[in-house]
């Protein structure tokens, strides 16, 4: 069989691993430790971005940075509790992918906005490392998403051209760092319900990793 892709790029966050919804809530509690209340609208604009683009998204919105930066690091304190202490549940289908993937021999890399230090403990803990050998994380790159940089890098890495590598995505932000690379994006959603013009801009829109599993076997 001719594929029309030779590789698949993934997000992290929201996409392989439910990290999203610990990120949510440790932006709660990063607002009832400092007695702020924090909009449900803030925390979602802040899917899939960095931490230092989260962070400017929050002193944007108080209109102060000091306050920034405190509910910031009350977050990341929090953050990095959860996954310390708490169980990291994977989303339904992603070792299904990764496995028939495996199975064809088709190369994949992670790229994600995270850390390289939190990228590679969430792999770890999840034991999704064992099916990469290669990761871009966010500090490893000038511009993260969405800006293409994470992608176009682990593209590089695995030797391959963008336009034959198929991303998948959750959120907006890696939706248009996936496109911005000239990558075709399946889009599964996690938090954030995509817009029309998001879309457009995906080769498809799936329900769940096992919806789009049938896709890549159909390219």
């Amino acid at each position: 069989m001719i594929r029309s892709f030779d590789a698949v790029l993934f997000d992290m966050d929201g996409l392989m691993i439910d990290t999203e919804s610990v990120s949510a809530s440790s932006w709660r509690l990063a607002g009832e430790s400092l007695d702020i209340q924090i909009p449900e609208e803030l925390i979602h604009s802040m899917v899939g971005l960095s931490v230092s683009r989260s962070l400017e998204r929050v002193i944007e919105h108080y209109g102060d940075r000091t306050l920034g930066q405190a509910l910031s690091e009350a977050c990341r304190h929090h953050y990095r509790r959860q996954l310390a202490e708490d169980d990291i549940p994977l989303k339904s289908g992603i070792e299904a992918v990764l496995d028939w993937l495996s199975e064809q021999d088709i190369p994949r890399a992670v790229a994600t906005s995270t850390q390289r230090l939190m990228c590679d403990l969430k792999l770890q803990r999840t034991g999704l490392a064992r099916y990469f050998d290669i990761s871009v994380a966010g500090d490893e790159v000038q511009h993260t998403k969405p800006a293409p940089d994470v992608y176009l890098a682990a593209a590089a890495r695995l030797d391959i051209a963008p336009e034959r590598c198929i991303v998948l995505e959750d959120s907006p932000y890696g939706l248009l760092a996936g496109h911005a690379a000239g990558m075709r994006v399946i889009l599964v959603p996690d938090l954030i319900k995509p817009s029309q013009e998001d879309n457009a801009k995906a080769l498809a829109t799936c329900d769940t990793l096992h919806d789009a599993l049938t896709l890549l076997k159909s390219l």
